[in-house]
């Protein structure tokens, strides 16, 4: 029995990116292709639909990218949410990155935290469908 790891060793090994996708997944957001859109450099990409009743409020998209010998502390940057809202002139775009995502209580609580707000700035914009 001194051989076998616990679950709870297994999880405190599993790489960050992983237990953060896996979360993601919980959370009701689905896998997609992402690299037609951003490149070789993104190396997974979710999304998650908000609707109101049966109408689509907006889509928060998740990309995760491969940042390593780009930028300085790439793990800072690996994760970036974005947010199209229809402003009715127009469209609004929003986009959160450098966010701490290392414990599973800050991916959960940051990723509320930006679908709150970004539900918060549709409303302010006066709660306009996707696509008008």
């Amino acid at each position: 029995m001194g051989n076998l790891l616990s679950i709870n060793k297994m999880k405190s090994a599993t790489p960050v990116s992983d237990s953060f996708r896996k979360k993601l997944v919980e959370m009701g957001y689905s896998k997609f292709d992402g690299k037609p859109l951003k490149g070789e450099i993104c190396y997974d990409a979710y999304y998650k639909d908000f609707k109101d009743k049966k109408d689509l409020k907006y889509t928060i998209y998740c990309y995760c990218y491969d940042l390593k010998d780009v930028v300085e502390n790439p793990e800072v940057f690996e994760f970036t949410f974005e947010v199209q809202l229809n402003a009715g002139i127009g469209i609004i775009g929003l986009e959160a990155i450098q966010w701490d995502f290392r414990t599973e209580e800050l991916v959960k609580f940051n990723i509320m935290f930006f679908e709150r707000r970004v539900d918060d700035v549709w409303k302010a914009l006066g709660g306009m469908k996707f696509p008008s």
